[in-house]
């Protein structure tokens, strides 16, 4: 019912306004606990407006109204890593909060993130195949260029039939993410 109240609220402007996506944010926060399963809806899709209508959702953790000095339902601190990493490797228009790219010390692992996202293409409208979501983790394949792995799982996608070409390891933070790019 959320989603779908901000999509109708981007109808209603005549689909010429992106949306800040509360609901991704939301289910982030939860999913990233071992409630992976989050991360997928009932037809195979992202959660929130960015599997409904991803030109049109800006995604994002914190910004000025929820972080910083407000302390109004911030992300938790230990998961904005694996947050950025979601954010960054799917489609839609990620937000990176200022406080997070100057002070909090991940400003080489949002970097890292964003060539990741350049190398493979992402963009607003990139395609996402969800292999898994459940409660050890999280697999997708975005843009048939970019795979991520969230969770504590063992997983790789040379390993997978479904998965055709050849892959190689980009970022690898144990059990936080893994991302792989095409070769």
């Amino acid at each position: 019912a959320h989603r779908q109240r901000i999509v109708n609220w981007i109808n209603a402007t005549g689909g010429t306004s992106s949306a800040f996506d509360v609901t991704t944010k939301g289910i982030l926060h939860s999913a990233l606990h071992n409630q992976y399963w989050r991360l997928i809806d009932p037809q195979g899709k992202p959660t929130g407006v960015m599997g409904w209508w991803p030109s049109r959702a800006c995604t994002f953790l914190e910004n000025h109204d929820t972080g910083s000095t407000q302390g109004h339902w911030p992300f938790p601190r230990d998961k904005l890593t694996q947050g950025y990493a979601y954010i960054l490797t799917h489609p839609g228009t990620p937000v990176i909060f200022y406080d997070h790219f100057y002070e909090f010390g991940i400003r080489d692992v949002l970097t890292e993130l964003i060539e990741a996202r350049r190398r493979a293409g992402i963009h607003c409208r990139s395609s996402v195949k969800i292999y898994h979501a459940n409660t050890e983790g999280y697999v997708a394949q975005v843009s048939n260029m970019l795979v991520i792995k969230l969770g504590h799982f063992d997983w790789n996608p040379s390993k997978e039939n479904q998965l055709d070409g050849s892959w190689q390891k980009f970022i690898d933070k144990g059990a936080d993410y893994q991302i792989w790019l095409r070769q």
